[in-house]
């Protein structure tokens, strides 16, 4: 052997013998450096760990040497129960089939928290090609799981969100309909057979032209302020309001709508008593209320408005003697996706956008409404503000 061949020679053996000097110092810092845990388990039914990298303390809680050799717990036993068969029909394929795994699933920490992991691995096999051990490795996803998951919640609430705004706006486009088609009818009746009409007659066509615009108004003007809340557009101005003014003003606007059935609304509110609110907001839910009211009311009854202070907010309650409502309807009166409409003691239409408008700008002014309500005995709206 020549002199060159002999230093070649000693400089591969010394290569050698440093690299194998080094490997066990090298191979724990990088498993100590690895963001998740390597491991290496048996092919059992439990996966009995006989490797863990030190990462498994900051993922699962628990210090390598209580899972190992399943000492305090199995793998498994800190798998989400209801994963656990997902990641093992996975392990089984990858290894049946002699490829690599990848499976996501949810982890219980040692202080009872969940956590979503991505695991990736293999199996190793013996010489019969009988798998005998598993190597991968597990990594912490959980901020990007749940991350997807809102996002994917967000989606489903968005598209939930457009359905039904697509069916409530056809139902608007219906009931506009209505008091459009009845204007447009009624004046060309009247325009057509005027000379023929008596005075009577006349004041009836009006008249009814009249309600029918009134109610193309108030549909109008519901529209206008849901859609300036859904949009942000609606800006709350707080201040100052008597109860009893309030109901003084909500009341005096609706006189017209109570007489033609010649109901009557009482208010009962102490004069001291004191709400600081949005006060266009407030007007535009009593109205709606007492308008809802009166609608559902037989003739010759009464409506019955009261107020009282609980604790630092007032209660408002619009109490009627109508029609009522049974369980299910009450549970859905403020959905804009319910299926049902109802008509007044009259044979009033309308599509249910006042009380939706009302359960919307109770929320914003931070108060809640529920609805207490019998068939054939009544209802009453009850909110705080």
């Amino acid at each position: 052997m020549s002199k060159t061949d002999r230093e070649l020679s000693s400089f591969h053996n010394d290569g050698v013998k440093s690299f194998n000097v080094l490997l066990p110092e090298m191979m724990s810092n990088l498993l100590h450096n690895l963001p998740g845990i390597a491991y290496r388990c048996k092919n059992d039914s439990k996966w009995t760990m006989i490797f863990l990298s030190e990462a498994c303390f900051t993922l699962t809680g628990y210090q390598p040497e209580e899972l190992l050799y399943n000492s305090l717990r199995s793998f498994e036993d800190i798998i989400y129960e209801e994963d656990r068969s997902l990641v093992r029909s996975a392990v089984n394929q990858g290894v049946s089939q002699k490829t690599q795994f990848q499976i996501m699933y949810r982890i219980i920490t040692k202080e009872g928290s969940h956590k979503w992991v991505w695991e990736q691995g293999n199996a190793v096999y013996d010489q019969h090609h009988n798998p005998q051990y598993l190597d991968g490795y597990i990594v912490n996803i959980n901020e990007w799981k749940q991350s997807e998951l809102e996002n994917e919640n967000k989606n489903k609430q968005l598209s939930e969100l457009n359905a039904t705004k697509d069916k409530f706006f056809s139902l608007i486009a219906h009931d506009l309909q209505n008091p459009v088609y009845a204007i447009i009818t009624l004046s060309t009746y009247a325009r057509e057979n005027f000379a023929q009409f008596s005075v009577d007659e006349i004041l009836d066509v009006i008249k009814q032209i009249d309600d029918s615009a009134k109610n193309l108004r108030s549909l109008l003007e519901n529209l206008l302020h849901w859609s300036r809340s859904q949009t942000g557009r609606l800006k709350i101005q707080n201040e100052r309001i008597a109860v009893a003014s309030l109901f003084q003003i909500c009341t005096s606007h609706l006189e017209s709508q109570a007489s033609l059935k010649n109901i009557q609304v009482e208010c009962h509110s102490a004069d001291q008593l004191y709400i600081y609110s949005d006060y266009h907001m407030l007007c535009t839910i009593m109205r709606n209320l007492v308008s809802n009211a009166i609608k559902f009311s037989h003739p010759d009854s009464k409506i019955k408005l009261t107020a009282r202070a609980i604790e630092s907010q007032v209660e408002i309650c619009v109490e009627d003697h109508g029609i009522g409502m049974s369980r299910q309807q009450a549970a859905k009166v403020f959905n804009t996706d319910r299926e049902f409409k109802s008509l007044g003691t009259t044979n009033e239409t309308g599509s249910g956008l006042g009380l939706i408008l009302v359960k919307d700008f109770i929320s914003r002014l931070g108060g809640d409404i529920r609805v207490d309500s019998k068939i054939n005995k009544g209802s009453k709206f009850i909110f705080r503000v």
